[in-house]
């Protein structure tokens, strides 16, 4: 009961923070213009133009296509851990909207709700924090990591981390959870450490795995065992498998199916 309080608390703040804004902004373009006619006896104040100027576009933003969002409220802020892709940190990244990619930007990842925070200088000074609307995004990177949309088997369409480049892909679905925490004063809930389910993209068929042997299960039998002596001899573990090497394996692996696709297509 008390969270459904809180955010509804907190959408309503927003609204009226949104009214506010539109009410502003006429109200601050008819002072600016009110400003600039010059006076009689004397010019219009150069710094009330220049603060006046500076409201305008902090309320109204530069780009309204990259900056729309709703405001950023932690919900529990005492709960421990934190619903953010490690490191918990606003780095450096790029994020397509619709078919427009903007970069160099700001974002967190929250794989407990799966969204995308962006922070943004104010013009006034300080930052901003949004939550970006999903609807808009079709793709977004933060530091090494490339994230697209792609329908996963009983999720629907998800975030979904991609590696590799070509027609064979490694999709992992990073995410967290939000547990009840028992024995604790501070707060009632925690957050679990982040987690991710792997998938195969593989002749536009997206495939689960969770083991060398159902990886391997993913190709066809002739090319099974060529795989499985590659990751012997470079000692992959998919358990433990860093993304440098995933990416040598699916490169290898597409090498190989393209390999396999010819000698079927010559084949009279």
């Amino acid at each position: 009961m008390i969270f459904f309080t809180r955010q509804y608390l907190f959408q309503i703040i927003e609204k009226v923070k949104r009214l506010l804004t539109h009410l502003l902004c006429p109200v601050i373009l008819f002072m600016f213009f009110i400003g600039i006619q010059p006076a009689r006896s004397q010019e219009a104040n150069r710094d009330t133009l220049e603060l006046l100027q500076w409201l305008f576009d902090d309320a109204r933003q530069s780009d309204q296509h990259l900056i729309h969002g709703t405001r950023y409220y932690n919900l529990y802020p005492s709960a421990p851990g934190n619903p953010f892709m490690e490191p918990d940190e606003f780095r450096t990244g790029s994020v397509i909207i619709n078919a427009r990619e903007y970069e160099p930007v700001k974002l967190k990842y929250d794989i407990c709700n799966q969204r995308v925070l962006m922070r943004y200088p104010l013009h006034i000074g300080g930052y901003g924090e949004i939550v970006l609307i999903n609807d808009f995004i079709r793709g977004f990177e933060i530091g090494e990591k490339a994230f697209r949309i792609h329908s996963l088997p009983k999720k629907g369409n998800q975030y979904c981390q991609e590696i590799g480049t070509g027609s064979l892909k490694c999709l992992y679905f990073w995410h967290k959870e939000l547990i009840p925490l028992n024995n604790s004063l501070e707060s009632y809930n925690q957050y679990t450490h982040e987690n991710k389910n792997a998938y195969l993209l593989m002749k536009n068929q997206i495939t689960a795995f969770n083991s060398k042997k159902s990886f391997l299960r993913l190709f066809p039998e002739a090319l099974q065992h060529v795989i499985k002596v590659y990751m012997k001899e470079n000692k992959i573990s998919l358990r433990h498998i860093s993304d440098s090497r995933m990416n040598d394996l699916i490169r290898f692996c597409e090498t190989l199916t393209d390999s396999n696709r010819k000698e079927i297509q010559d084949k009279p």
